[in-house]
């Protein structure tokens, strides 16, 4: 091991030199930059290394290029390269070498290599890297596509590219990554063959027709390909191959919604066409036809043939082949832009295009029509709520709020229809409530949580937003009025009543935040209201087999004893808690809240308003003991704060805590962490 170490180190002697000579490190650096590469070496010549001492070595070399490329700048070193400035880098390459060689399958360690290889712009690296990977793992699909990619953009050598991407496809036919980057490569190179025929001052056969050559197969076929011909027959291979997969087309319209081509219009259509021809009875499917309107702003074909011939838009003018030509560079641009920087991000928010508007509503009808349900009720609506959501953002102009309260209406009648016609979930039932909050229409708000709370009793969010708009008009109601009024003792009533439905519609596990409402909403001076709350609590506490050491309904409790202390009294707040900890469900934070309650209740009565304290009650001090051994008797095993919250209280009252520690050594899980913590709170 030592022998060869110390030969790797002499090979490192003329770049030590170089490194030294140009200035970029003193002697007293190079002198840590080989003890720190030598400890690195011997940690990599072990038996059993680690891939973690390969990376920790790799970083420290890219920190070390780095601070390099800074002190080359800083120093204003030029000239013709030499052995300084390259020899960081090989050497980074060299050691994710020797870690390929023992880390054959990793393919994470392959794919960070291909990364480090962009990072230095190593092109003959990053192509033998690839081969080496592709040996060892034929059917990734990410590596073909890097491959791929590689000679398409740094060799310009389609061919190469595309026979990579018809391996690829051979070796991984059920990945859907590899068809999309083969649909969007081909795209790509129609992009660069019409800006190159440009720049050559050729004749562009897709704009002349190809009259002059007719005949000439090589003409036609350039011509095809400028058109995205090769580009619709990967989408045809690749639909015959994955023919069941809905999301897998939309991820082809997610790659042409970036290109402005003119032949982008007929592989849009060739899409659109085989999602309505193989899923017609998909609601997804047509929530993608209807959206083609807003994907695709600037194609205005009509997709549906029922609509009437007077209300189609006149058809655009075909691009010029300039417009073309200039569209093309537009997209080859961004796409340079994303390879370096990654994609852009695009606001989601454009003009309002009330045709475009009109176009998918028709369609999300025909396809009601066609597919009757609640999902395709749900999917119209979530286009509405989105189109409202835009109109609000974009501003707050003439035409903005009339197109707005135009949608908004057309969104409470599809919803109003889906529960009419018993199409409705739970998710449209609380889309009614909030737009309906939005607009300030707080009684359709609540007629709709009311009738969604009848049509789904069980759900805990529909019961929610219920409550909280019954808790906020009883509030007003309350607020408007100094004086008691026998309607609003009605309107009362009526929320406690509400309240005990949602609480007994739902699971008491689920409906935590329902429980808090309610002991927020129920006034503890409300005479026979809070005594039944109380009662209910109890019983859905007797229901829950799990004991939660924090959370759950111990925290209703808890919240409800706190309630009672500050508004009866802590003689109430006692009985409370003694009634609810006497049921076998009652959770950690409700036995913490009562022996903060009685420590602060014996803090109370210990104020020194003589010249000296009186002594504590012993009954005070039997009520806190036993409530700390009701605790850890239910909660001993998990909660480590209980035992220590014990054995200082016991510390302070004068007696010893050896018991307590002995006893929480043996049943908790984790006794370590007690000791330690002990130790610390106890004995410093």
């Amino acid at each position: 091991m030592a022998d060869t170490v110390q030969y790797l180190m002499e090979q490192m002697i003329p770049e030590l030199e170089d490194l030294e000579q140009k200035g970029y490190f003193s002697r007293a650096e190079i002198k840590k930059i080989v003890q720190k590469r030598q400890n690195f070496e011997y940690l990599l010549k072990r038996r059993a290394a680690l891939k973690e001492d390969f990376y920790r070595y790799i970083e420290f070399e890219a920190k070390l290029e780095e601070l390099r490329q800074i002190r080359k700048q800083k120093l204003g070193i030029k000239g013709k390269k030499s052995l300084a400035e390259v020899a960081i880098v090989r050497r980074i390459h060299f050691i994710f070498e020797r870690a390929g060689r023992k880390f054959r399958s990793d393919l994470g360690l392959w794919m960070r290599w291909i990364e480090v290889c962009k990072q230095y712009k190593s092109t003959k690296q990053l192509s033998k890297v690839i081969t080496k990977a592709l040996q060892r793992h034929s059917t990734v699909s990410e590596l073909w596509i890097e491959a791929a990619r590689w000679e398409f953009d740094q060799n310009n050598d389609i061919s190469a590219a595309r026979t990579l991407m018809q391996q690829g496809i051979r070796m991984c036919k059920q990945d859907e990554a590899i068809w999309v980057a083969y649909y969007r490569l081909e795209l790509l190179y129609a992009l660069k063959l019409r800006v190159r025929r440009k720049v050559l001052g050729l004749d562009d056969p897709a704009a002349s027709g190809g009259a002059e050559g007719e005949g000439d197969a090589s003409a036609a076929a350039v011509r095809e390909v400028m058109r995205g011909g090769v580009a619709r027959i990967v989408f045809k291979n690749a639909v015959a191959t994955l023919p069941g997969r809905l999301a897998f087309r939309a991820r082809f319209l997610g790659v042409l919604r970036g290109f402005e081509m003119g032949f982008v219009e007929g592989l849009v259509e060739q899409v659109y066409d085989s999602i309505r021809q193989d899923f017609s009875q998909v609601p997804e499917a047509w929530d993608l036809l209807a959206r083609r309107h807003i994907d695709f702003p600037t194609l205005r074909k009509e997709a549906s043939s029922q609509q009437p011939q007077q209300q189609q838009p006149p058809e655009p003018q075909p691009l010029t082949e300039e417009e073309e030509v200039a569209a093309a560079e537009r997209q080859l641009e961004r796409q340079e832009r994303a390879d370096a920087t990654g994609p852009a991000q695009q606001d989601p928010a454009g003009p309002w295009d009330a045709d475009a508007h009109q176009r998918v509503c028709a369609l999300f009808e025909e396809g009601l029509a066609a597919v009757p349900g609640a999902r395709m009720y749900q999917l119209f609506a979530g286009y509405l709520s989105g189109a409202l959501e835009g109109l609000l953002a974009g501003g707050a102009g003439e035409a903005a709020l009339a197109a707005g309260v135009e949608v908004a209406a057309q969104l409470f009648g599809v919803l109003q229809r889906a529960h009419s016609g018993g199409c409705s979930t739970a998710e449209t039932y609380l889309t009614w409530v909030d737009w309906a909050e939005k607009v300030q229409q707080h009684k359709m708000a609540l007629k709709a949580a009311r009738k969604g709370c009848e049509r789904f009793p069980s759900d805990v969010a529909m019961w929610r937003r219920r409550l909280q708009l019954e808790s906020a008009l009883a509030t007003a109601s309350s607020s408007s009025s100094q004086h008691p009024h026998p309607d609003q003792q009605q309107q009362a009533g009526g929320l406690l009543a509400t309240f005990t439905a949602a609480l007994q519609a739902t699971q008491p596990e689920q409906a935590v935040e329902v429980w808090q409402m309610a002991v927020e909403a129920v006034p503890a001076a409300g005479g026979p209201a809070w005594g039944r709350l109380a009662d209910m609590l109890a019983a859905a506490c007797a229901k829950v087999a799990k004991r939660n050491p924090s959370g759950g309904l111990g925290s209703v409790a808890a919240a409800m004893v706190e309630k009672a202390r500050l508004s009866l009294g802590a003689d109430a707040a006692r009985q409370l808690y003694g009634k609810l900890l006497a049921v076998p469900g009652a959770g950690g934070d409700l036995y913490r809240c009562a022996i903060r309650l009685e420590r602060e209740e014996l803090q109370q009565q210990q104020q020194p308003e003589a010249a000296a304290p009186a002594p504590p009650p012993k009954q005070a001090l039997k009520r806190i003991t036993d409530l700390y051994e009701a605790a850890v008797a239910a909660h001993g095993k998990t909660e480590t704060d209980l035992w220590i919250d014990y054995a200082q209280w016991l510390v302070r009252c004068g007696k010893g805590a050896g018991q307590v520690y002995w006893r929480a050594t043996k049943e908790l899980e984790d006794p370590d962490a007690f000791i330690a913590q002990y130790r610390q709170a106890l004995q410093q």
